[in-house]
This record gives structure tokens, C-alpha cells and sequence, in this order.
């Protein structure tokens, strides 16, 4: 797994929640020790249980994973909600202060959970997901083109390779065949490469500018950078995100709330 903890703290939404997650649960395990003669078994297990779902939030959040176990972060927190609910409702109209302290501490644990069911259940594109990272999708398909490309082009090769050879009349040396296969197909597929190259400044549809400046996520190499004011062509305008061309020739894909249209 590729950990990285600017991932964490590049977010407030992700180290806002997280740290009034685990306050709430600090306070109320040191309270509930305070007070322990008075704390039901079952309470300990559902702070333990709380504790294991906020470092679950954090591991998924490092490794970049939030949007595959979206399902099961969700079953997690629903326990998780149903279970702390009773015992908020139990200590809070208790007579001793660090009882009700505690309760306090998990008062604050299940509005966090509350905004990360808000958090995993919205879908890609939504205002939510883009705010958090997770419209990871909308990326995927704008850059979907171009592999979609290479693997048709490398299909209609593999192709005629094969025909080429069922067809043939008397057998050549196995050198000679091998290099003009070779030099075909090479010509081929660059001639493929140089025809797809062209519809990317056919298709633009207009001017953008840059309403603000953006650095390119490392982990994402179809993502470009640019500043601010910058105008670039807008190749492909659907989805979050847009596919761009740059005045110096380099096509990846941009948030499009980074963008305005000017022509």
C-alpha cells in the first residue's frame, strides 16, 4: 500500500473531523476511567469499537482507498452510530459530571460519523465527493480515450498479423518475413498514432481561462498543471473534469470548477 500523510492533512474536511473524532473519544475514555465504577461493560466495547472505525477512516484515507471501501466504511459507521446513540442517551442524564462529560465526548463522535455517512454515500461528481477527493471517476473516463485508443489500435495490428500470415502464398526466409512485419506494422501504428494526435485541436470546443492556479497531483500523471489566468483549449468539457490542451502541447485533464469559458 502506498501510504502518504500529505494526503491527510492536505484536506481540512478529512483532519477537521478525524481530531474531533478522536478528542470526543479521548475525553470520554479518560472520563469513563474517572468514573469507571459506573460504566457498563458494553461501553468500553463500543469506544474500542469507535477507535478501530476512526483509525479504519484514517488508513483508507492514506492509502487513497476511501472510494473502494466506501460500502464497507459505511456498514462500520452505521454500527457504529446505532450502538453509540444508546449509551449517549444513558450518561448524559447521569448526576456525576464526568459521566455526562462522556457523553459529550461521544455526542462529538456521532456527528462526526453522521457527516462521514454524508461523506461515503455521495456519489462521484457530487459537491461532497469533489470537496473530499473521491470523484476519482469522473477523472478515469476523461482519460479513458486514449487507452481505448492504444488498445484498438494494438487489436487491428495483432489482427492483421494473423491474416497476414494464414494468407500468404509461398513462406519467405523467417528474417525477411519478421522484418517486414516489423516495419509494416511499425508504419502502421504510427501512422494510427499521428491520426488520433490530430482531432485533439480539431475537437476543441473553445477557450478557457484558469480561475485559479493548479498543481497536478503527483500520484495522477493524466492531470496537468497550470496557473492562474492561464487560457488553454478545452478539448472534452464532460464530467468534473476537463480535458485541456496547454499552448505548449500538453493535453491532460483539469477540475473544471478551475475553469471559465472566454471563447
Amino acid at each position: 500500500m502506498d501510504f502518504q500523510i500529505r494526503r491527510l492533512f492536505s484536506n481540512p474536511i478529512f483532519i477537521g473531523t478525524l481530531t474531533l473524532m478522536f478528542g470526543g473519544l479521548i475525553v470520554s475514555l479518560a472520563c469513563g476511567i474517572i468514573k469507571s465504577v459506573y460504566v457498563a461493560a458494553t461501553t468500553w466495547f463500543v469506544i474500542a469499537y469507535l477507535l478501530l472505525l476512526a483509525f479504519a477512516l484514517v488508513v483508507a484515507i492514506l492509502t487513497n482507498t476511501l472510494t473502494q471501501y466506501r460500502l464497507a466504511l459505511l456498514t462500520m459507521i452505521g454500527v457504529g452510530l446505532s450502538s453509540n446513540i444508546g449509551h449517549i442517551g444513558y450518561y448524559i442524564n447521569a448526576a456525576s459530571g464526568p459521566l455526562q462529560a462522556m457523553s459529550a465526548g461521544l455526542i462529538f463522535v456521532e456527528i462526526m460519523l453522521f457527516f462521514w455517512v454524508l461523506v461515503l454515500g455521495s456519489g462521484p461528481g457530487t459537491y461532497l465527493a469533489s470537496l473530499c477527493g473521491m470523484d476519482g471517476e469522473g477523472k478515469s473516463a476523461a482519460a479513458a480515450q486514449g487507452v481505448q485508443l492504444g488498445d484498438m489500435s494494438m487489436k487491428n495490428i495483432n489482427y492483421r498479423s494473423t491474416m497476414g500470415g494464414v494468407s500468404g502464398g509461398a513462406r519467405a526466409p523467417a528474417v525477411a518475413t519478421n522484418s517486414t512485419i516489423t516495419d509494416y506494422y511499425t508504419s502502421e501504428l504510427s501512422h494510427s498514432v499521428m491520426s488520433a494526435k490530430q482531432p485533439e485541436t480539431a475537437a476543441a470546443v473553445y477557450k478557457a481561462r484558469a480561475l485559479y492556479a493548479y498543481d497536478s497531483n503527483p500520484d495522477d500523471p493524466n492531470e496537468v498543471s497550470f496557473a492562474k489566468d492561464e487560457v488553454m483549449y478545452v478539448i472534452d468539457d464532460s464530467g468534473k473534469w476537463w480535458q485541456v490542451k496547454r499552448d505548449d502541447g500538453t493535453v491532460g485533464i483539469a477540475p473544471s470548477n478551475y475553469l471559465t469559458r472566454i471563447a
